[in-house]
Order: structure tokens, then sequence, then C-alpha cells
């Protein structure tokens, strides 16, 4: 005989089995506010979480790009993405530009393209990232993990800027925002991290602690942009930046424990996904920064610029070392170094 539970009891089940997933709080996709009319990017958006990121915003009725490098891989999520909104009746859309966050000038070039192409732009996440691969070092000179992860990211916010802080004129108080896809693999970069030159950036080392390493530099940067480049806004008008840890998450960047420490990186990646949330759960947090509308105009100040480590959750938890002010300066100074030397100016 089959037992059937009732609808009170079922209706308390949680709804996923992924043990990360059931230790972090939730922001689901019925969480999200309706979109319609607004304009977001998410880079790296043609797989993992940032597929779902893409996924959940134009299902809410935004309009989204994304970017990334692969071509087959782009244009196949764009044709999911839309497919999946077709089912839902979504007035969303996607659409898909290429580009390799790995050649700065690609990067510089498709952001002034958006920037001028684009009449409003409500959500930036940046998303895009080399996990815990092996060092490597771009054909431009810089260490990958950082070129990828943090300098792209940079110029690309960056150039983008300007129409981001014009979109509050017109956009609803504090839902014009940038979002970074930090970690709490910020907590693996070394001890001796300085960000002092490019011969630092470029040494050979492991790759959980140079993925670590520009985890808190986006923690740097999202405070940085905040200090540096956010001043002039109107306190009614505000550009809301927040860093947030997606949480561990079953994702193909796993495999890159596997590339790192062989035999070893294999066994932490099985275990890994075993315990992981999925893409989809992974992406919560990242939504729940660029969309919350529990985040308002009475209380923006408490989140701005700050580290989230699950959607909800209580900032100011970063390491000691992504609190420390003398560094975060020194990121932000070799990240503007390091443009002028690659693009001719500093931004």
């Amino acid at each position: 005989m089959t037992s059937v539970l009732p609808d009170t009891v079922t209706s308390m089940l949680p709804d996923t089995a992924n043990v990360a997933t059931l230790m972090s709080r939730r922001f689901r996709p019925q969480d999200i506010p309706d979109l319609t009319g607004r304009v977001a990017v998410v880079t790296g958006g043609s797989a993992g979480i940032g597929y779902y990121d893409a996924l959940g915003l134009a299902r809410a009725n935004a309009r989204v790009i994304i970017v990334s490098a692969n071509e087959d891989h782009g244009k196949q999520a764009e044709a999911d993405l839309n497919k999946a909104l077709k089912e839902t009746n979504s007035t969303g859309s996607v659409t898909w530009y290429g580009v390799d966050f790995g050649k700065l000038k690609e990067v510089d070039a498709m952001a002034k393209k958006l920037a001028a192409q684009e009449e409003r732009l409500d959500i930036l996440i940046c998303n895009a990232g080399i996990g815990q691969a092996p060092h490597g070092i771009t054909d431009e000179g810089i260490e990958r993990h950082f070129e990828v992860n943090n300098l792209a990211h940079y110029v690309f916010v960056l150039r983008l800027l300007p129409l981001i802080k014009k979109t509050t004129d017109i956009a609803s108080p504090t839902s014009v925002r940038i979002v970074m896809q930090s970690s709490e693999m910020h907590r693996m970069a070394p001890s001796t991290t300085k960000f002092l030159s490019k011969e630092e950036i470029n040494k050979d080392g492991d790759g959980a602690q140079l993925y670590g390493r520009t985890k808190l530099g986006l923690i740097y940067l999202a405070r940085e942009l905040v200090k540096r480049k956010l001043t002039d806004l109107h306190p009614a008008k505000p550009v809301l930046v927040m860093s947030v840890h997606p949480g561990t998450v079953d994702t193909d960047v796993q495999k890159q424990w596997t590339e790192s420490y062989g035999a070893v990186g294999k066994a932490l990646e099985t275990v890994t996904r075993v315990m992981a949330k999925s893409a989809q759960e992974g992406a919560e947090a990242s939504l729940w920064a660029a969309t919350s509308t529990e985040i308002f105009e009475g209380n923006w100040k408490d989140f701005q610029g700050k580290y989230f480590s699950e959607p909800y959750g209580k900032p100011d938890q970063e390491s000691k070392l992504a609190k420390d002010k003398d560094i975060e300066d020194n990121f932000w100074e070799l990240c503007a170094t390091l443009t002028e030397e690659l693009l001719g100016k500093r931004l």
C-alpha cells in the first residue's frame, strides 16, 4: 500500500536535498520582483551560475545581455534561455555577445559597444571567471586568474559605469545595482597577498590560492567602486554595489580541482559535487543582491559595498585580509596601472 503525505506535511518538506542549500538562506525565483523595462548584463552568462542569473532576471521580464567567450556555448545558451522564456510567457529576452575576458582589449571594446548602444543598464552581475585551475599567463602577460576574474571586470564595470549612473535618473530608487560574484574561497588568498606589482600577481602558485586571491579582489572592487566612483550621486538615487558568495555549487568549475591536484583533486571534486548546491540554487545570492526589494531607500546604506555569504546574510563577516584598507588601495592602483599598460590609458 502506498502512503501519501498530507498536503500540510508535504508543504513543510524542503524543496531540495542538496546539503549546501539546506544550510543556507534562500532567495527563490518567485522572490524576484517584476523587472519589466529593465536591462541587465551578466558576464559568464552562458553556463553555470551565470546562466541561471540570466534566466531568473529574464523570467522576471528583464531584457538580459549575456557575455562569454565560447560562441557555440553562447548561442546555444541564448536559444535555450529564450525557449524557456516562451514556455513561461515571460516578456523578457536574452541576447548573447562574444568576448574573451582573458583579452583586455576585447573586453574594453565590448564594454564601450554596450555603453554606446544601450539607453539604460539597471543590473550588472560580474560572474565570469576561472576557478581553481592551474596557474597560467595570458597572451597579454598577466596571470590568467587575475586578468579574467579581476582586471577584466575592473575595465568592464568602469566603461559601463556612466551608463549605469545615468540609469539612476529613470529607475526606481535603489534598483540600479552591481553585483560581484565573490566566494568564501577568498579566505584561501595567500597571507602574503599585497597586490603591489605585476611580478607578485604573475608568480606561480597554487590554483585554489590564485582563485581565492581573485575572490578577495572582487570584495575589494565592490568597496573601491563605492568609495572612488559613486560619491557624486544623490543619496536618493544610488548605485548599489555588493559582493556575494554563491555557496559551494555543482558546476563545471569543479572539474578544475582535478586539473590542479590530480587524484586528490578528483576526490575533492567528487565530495564537492555530492554536497553542493545546484547551479540554479547557486544563483540565488547574486539574484538577491541584484533584485531584492527588501533593500530599499530606508536601509540601502547598510548594504552598500558589503560582502554577504548568503541571501539575507550578515555583513562584515569576510576575512581579516579582506578588511585591510591598504591592500584594498593597492588592488585598485594595480588594476589602474595594468589597465594603462595594456590599454594606454587609465579609466
